[in-house]
């Protein structure tokens, strides 16, 4: 009488699925997210690359993406926490957007806490990206160039223009 199949999602469930899966990797709200979606639509390139691009540049993802943390909620909290320095200057906000040219460093009382951090994310299997520069042994990192659109990998697919979409309804 009653099918126990499941139903077929709609299209807002799919926009909202795709959504969630980025916000949740990147661990953003809907809010910063909302404002990152806005300002993506400003500039003049594809929404979806510039999209990406915003997210994978900042402070707290490109901690992890050097492998100074495991998660990103551990970069966020290593970075809330203040242990390190961007040109020279303490930034203790995870949203931060790094540019090219910035240069991280590890403020100096925090060093053995972040080779700590960094040997336990020694395990995980990743390759440091290409638009990164890392020189672990005096903990000194530099953002080379902003990342392509085809350099910036992520453990799952995702339909990144119904992520657009569901904010231009």
């Amino acid at each position: 009488m009653h099918s126990r199949g499941r139903r077929r999602s709609s299209l807002y469930g799919e926009r909202l699925t795709e959504k969630q899966k980025l916000a949740s990797y990147y661990n953003i709200r809907e809010r910063q997210f909302a404002r990152y979606v806005e300002e993506a639509q400003k500039t003049h390139g594809a929404t979806t690359d510039t999209l990406h691009q915003i997210l994978e540049t900042r402070f707290d993802n490109v901690i992890r993406r050097i492998h100074w943390a495991r998660t990103v909620w551990q970069a966020r909290q290593m970075v809330s926490h203040g242990h390190f320095l961007i040109n020279g200057h303490k930034v203790d906000f995870p949203a931060y957007q790094v540019q090219p040219g910035d240069v991280i460093t590890i403020k100096p009382g925090s060093e053995p806490f972040v080779r700590a951090a960094m040997e336990s994310s020694a395990d995980v299997a990743s390759v440091i990206p290409e638009w990164l520069n890392v020189d672990n042994d005096n903990l000194r990192a530099s953002i080379l160039r902003l990342p392509e659109p085809g350099e910036i990998r992520l453990p799952f697919e995702i339909d990144l223009p119904k992520v657009v979409e569901m904010y231009t309804r």
